[in-house]
């Protein structure tokens, strides 16, 4: 290959990194929009040891449904609002540790952003949760 050959190729070799660099932004892009999508779309739902409370929650700290079976208003206030708080917390804890399993598949374990949104959770929700997980 001459020097002219040379000097003609390198844009064209130069154009397809660039393209391909391009390609693969784009498509990273795509994946992190999805993952944020499947982030702030995560749900948990738990209900109290004594079944007496049923609760949905997102990952966000938003809580979709709260339920009470018949055998909870046999409780008094104090302690059906214990297990009230209680599940809300547990079912929002279990909705961040799901989407942050989602971030970690995504992003890998070695991600700032995985370990910044595990010390979060770890903060927001310190200490063990009790009761039953159902979905």
């Amino acid at each position: 290959m001459t020097w002219s050959e040379d000097s003609l190729s390198a844009p064209e070799q130069a154009r397809a990194r660039v393209q391909a660099q391009t390609a693969q932004a784009r498509a990273l892009a795509h994946d992190a929009a999805r993952m944020a999508t499947d982030v702030r779309t995560t749900t948990a739902t738990r209900t109290s040891v004594g079944r007496e409370v049923r609760v949905s929650a997102t990952a966000g700290g938003r809580v979709n449904r709260v339920d009470l079976s018949a055998s909870a208003m046999d409780l008094d206030a104090a302690t059906l609002s214990r297990i009230i708080t209680e599940t809300v917390r547990e079912a929002q804890r279990d909705a961040a540790d799901t989407a942050l399993r989602t971030m970690t598949e995504s992003l890998g374990d070695s991600s700032e952003l995985v370990a910044t949104t595990r010390r979060r959770i770890e903060e927001e929700y310190a200490g063990p949760t009790t009761g039953r997980l159902d979905a």
